[in-house]
């Protein structure tokens, strides 16, 4: 019988905890078909340019009776464009120890850490808790936890893949309209564009500059790959395409990823979109690659998803978003 009594409980230890963060993603990513590898370097990186999360206090590790680390929590929140303070949270948990009860415990943590910073921080009158779940057909224990305990269901996402051997039309850019490299001195114009376009979409926050540091940072970060089309001297539209080497070589696939996609407001609904995403396909079926993913909100109001799919995406993975009202007069 499962007991929270089995598992030691503890605090975030520093930089020695980052090579078993990592670990435990690679099994999970593994269990559960995403496709996602992450390294220490990778997690360490990305704790570099935490905004609002505070490791030592706002984290709590889980350790079986042998010292293996078997999941962990860490609470971070931002603003959104309903002006709501959004606590969202990586939720690890290793397949052989996913419990109900190891799961409400985790989530129950969450919860009351998210009140205290809620009150430490006075950022908003409203509070909610936001979790992800990136693959929900294999998933169904840690949705019966969250629903258990007052999560429910606000946003779809999916996870679409292309095939490049299949034909790759390419259309002309609207006139006037230019693609051509990115300077290095121009990379935050770019982020500024996405940030903006953005503005519209569910969700929101705006991009910080810890964001941004932690983003060219990457191993991902190739500006030379970007499709980004120009107006003289403004931001049109992007594609800050990527490719995931280290995803590639652990699953031995032979993927590009499309995606952020954007385009900024002026320039809409003048088929640049499809324009750079064709562009984009080119591109990698000439690096070599066989397939292209994106992942696009279905309920995206520019009709994204229609338009990935005339593209020739195809739907392999649902997400949802969780989302719970802890908000003080609302519970």
């Amino acid at each position: 019988m499962n007991s929270i009594n089995k598992y030691n409980f503890r605090s975030f230890a520093g930089k020695s905890d980052f090579p078993k963060m990592a670990k435990l993603i690679q099994d999970i990513s593994v269990a559960g078909d995403t496709q996602v590898w992450v390294t220490a370097e990778d997690v360490e990186r990305d704790y570099e340019h935490l905004v609002n999360s505070t490791p030592k206090t706002d984290m709590l590790m889980v350790e079986d009776q042998q010292g293996n680390l078997v999941a962990y929590v860490r609470v971070g929140w931002e603003i959104d464009d309903e002006k709501r303070q959004v606590f969202s949270f990586p939720f690890n948990i290793h397949p052989a120890e996913s419990n109900i009860e190891l799961h409400g415990h985790l989530l129950g943590w969450v919860e009351k850490r998210s009140v205290e910073v809620a009150a430490e921080t006075g950022a908003s009158d409203k509070q909610v808790l936001r979790a992800f779940l990136a693959n929900i057909e294999k998933e169904a224990l840690r949705e019966a936890a969250l629903q258990a305990q007052g999560f429910k269901p606000v946003r779809y996402m999916n996870r679409m893949t292309r095939d490049l051997n299949e034909p790759i039309e390419i259309p002309p850019l609207p006139e006037g309209l230019e693609v051509r490299p990115v300077p290095e001195t121009h990379y935050r114009t770019v982020m500024n564009g996405l940030d903006e376009a953005f503005q519209d979409h569910w969700g929101h926050s705006p991009f910080r500059e810890e964001n941004y540091q932690s983003f060219i940072s990457s191993p991902m970060f190739k500006p030379s790959l970007w499709q980004v089309a120009w107006d003289g001297d403004k931001v049109a539209a992007g594609i800050l395409n990527m490719v995931d080497e280290e995803a590639n070589k652990q699953f031995n696939i032979k993927r590009g990823m499309t995606d952020p996609i954007f385009t900024r407001r002026p320039w809409r609904k003048r088929g640049l979109a499809r324009a750079l995403l064709m562009r984009s396909l080119q591109m990698f079926k000439d690096m070599g690659m066989t397939e292209a993913m994106l992942g696009v909100d279905t309920q995206n109001p520019s009709g994204a998803f229609v338009l990935y799919e005339s593209c020739g995406f195809r739907p392999v993975q649902r997400s949802v978003i969780f989302e719970k009202d802890i908000t003080p007069s609302s519970k």
